[in-house]
């Protein structure tokens, strides 16, 4: 059969429609896959210049699937609609992670939607449109008819990761929307870095996740909801992707929620290999619960040069409003054993701020613990987003904090940090200061604030005065629209248009003799 998948997100990273593709393969089945790609600015749709290229390479296709999140659900359906009003006779569906938190809305707008993971579906989706059979009762799939929509149960997960096939990342059926062009995937495109999952699942399901929306749907159906590749695997895929793409292979990104939450026995096995057989560096996620000083020696010696770690909010925000079960202590002991390896990588802290359930004195205990944290460092700034269907998301519809799609914040990105203060509309002065300490923390700053501005700002008085007359507040946030412009857009636009070689430029920060950052390209 021949299948097109587009992919809306925002960089050609979407690992969920790489597999599918590559499970289709495996079954002989013909893939084009399509991304999308536009600028952060959520709200930008696809132009009719854009959506009549795509039509053309979905011409042939016997089946369409588009995979979206909540910010890029907008654009996939604008790609649906389009494509169902040309091609009524086609099957197209849409999947992801925004169908499986909202399928009630997705449903409006395509015919077919898959909930949850999609490879086992995917199959039988295109088994039974072979055989010219209905396909009505396909688990993971809600089907809408005419007079009525079928909402099928979901299937089990799958427990062994391994026997998937390797990402599809051949290259010769990828296109990718370059500047208002869709053309063929170029090796390039790849910005020498490759991004992958080594497991799935998040046993945690704090409230402003989809992981915890995912729990739910999946319990039951399972013996458990965190699985793993085996190092093996891993390495092999790893090694795969390296002889394929000598010259493009500089960096891997491992996308895991925690991939500290590994046995140890695993970790030393990977380590030990990943060294030996694969030797590039890479970068993973952590937890605060689950780094050890053992840990995190071993992945330093196997190539770890990046390490980012949650922290969120203060620790009564963790417990209370996200039922993220972690203590401050435990935020401040992960970090000074990541910061004893200072020399040899990076570390960031993501930190979300704009939730307007944080009290004035959260977000003050907030930027006090991030103030103990050994530098260096990066504060990884986040603004919070109400992604639909989850726990947080409810309460704030129920509150009244929510009343229309806007207000939830999927529309912008995290990055777009005067919007989301505004758009909250609450401790605008706290969350600014915040907002300022994003970037780097070296010596006597946090961000472009200096330590000793930073305590002159959080004196009681003036903060006191500036929540109660948020008027200058205001307007600084405002002044941050005009200030990101000029950081984001205009350097971003310069960028785009310079040599290949300035763009595959990977530079190290030197301050005081000591590395901070290594293989950090230009453009992040």
């Amino acid at each position: 059969m021949k299948i097109t998948l587009i992919s809306t997100l925002i960089a050609p990273s979407d690992q969920g429609l790489r597999t599918i593709s590559s499970v289709l393969k495996k079954e002989g089945h013909n893939v084009n896959i399509v991304f999308m790609v536009l600028n952060k600015d959520y709200s930008k749709l696809y132009s009719k210049k854009e959506l009549s290229q795509l039509r053309e390479i979905c011409r042939n296709s016997e089946l369409i699937g588009v995979s979206a999140f909540t910010s890029t659900a907008p654009r996939a359906i604008q790609i649906i609609e389009f494509l169902e009003l040309i091609f009524p006779e086609k099957n197209i569906i849409l999947g992801g992670v925004h169908a499986t938190l909202f399928p009630e809305d997705c449903i409006k707008h395509s015919k077919i939607v898959c909930i949850g993971e999609g490879e086992e579906a995917i199959i039988d989706l295109v088994n039974t449109i072979e055989a010219k059979k209905s396909i009505d009762k396909i688990k993971n799939l809600w089907i809408r008819k005419r007079d009525r929509i079928i909402k099928n149960p979901i299937r089990p997960l799958i427990e062994n990761l391994d026997k998937l096939p390797f990402l599809d990342f051949e290259l010769n059926d990828h296109f990718i929307l370059d500047g208002g062009t869709i053309r063929k995937f170029q090796e390039k495109d790849l910005k020498k870095e490759l991004s992958f999952l080594t497991g799935r699942g998040c046993p945690y399901g704090c409230d402003y996740c989809s992981n915890n929306l995912f729990n739910q749907i999946y319990k039951g159906k399972c013996k458990t909801i965190l699985r793993w590749h085996s190092p093996k695997y891993i390495i092999d895929c790893a090694l795969y992707l390296k002889n394929k793409f000598p010259q493009s292979f500089k960096f891997f990104d491992i996308r895991d929620d925690s991939f500290f939450l590994r046995p140890i026995n695993q970790i030393k096995e990977f380590c030990k290999d990943y060294k030996i057989k694969v030797g590039i560096n890479f970068k993973c996620i952590a937890d605060p619960r689950t780094v050890t000083e053992e840990k995190v020696k071993l992945l330093v010696e196997a190539g770890c040069t990046d390490i980012s770690m949650g922290i969120e909010g203060c620790e009564r925000v963790n417990k209370e409003i996200y039922h993220r079960n972690m203590t401050d202590e435990q935020v401040i002991n992960a970090a000074n054993i990541l910061n004893k390896y200072k020399d040899k990588m990076s570390v960031s802290y993501e930190i979300i701020t704009s939730n307007p359930y944080e009290t004035p004195e959260d977000i003050i205990n907030l930027i006090r613990l991030i103030q103990k944290i050994p530098k260096p460092y990066r504060p990884a700034v986040n603004n919070l987003v109400f992604f639909p269907n989850t726990v947080l998301y409810k309460r704030a519809v129920e509150d009244g904090i929510i009343k229309s799609y806007k207000d939830t914040g999927s529309n912008l990105d995290y990055n777009d940090r005067a919007k989301h203060i505004l758009l909250k509309k609450k401790n605008i002065y706290l969350n600014l200061i915040v907002n300022l300490m994003r970037g780097v923390a070296i010596e006597n700053k946090i961000g472009i604030i200096p330590d000793s501005m930073l305590n002159y700002l959080l004196e009681e008085k003036r903060i006191k005065r500036n929540l109660n007359n948020p008027g200058l507040a205001i307007t600084l946030t405002r002044g941050l629209i005009i200030y990101d412009f000029i950081k984001y857009k205009i350097f971003k636009k310069l960028y785009s248009k310079a040599p290949l070689f300035i763009k595959n430029i990977y530079i190290k920060i030197k301050y005081g003799g000591k590395i901070y950052y290594t293989e950090q390209r230009i453009d992040s």
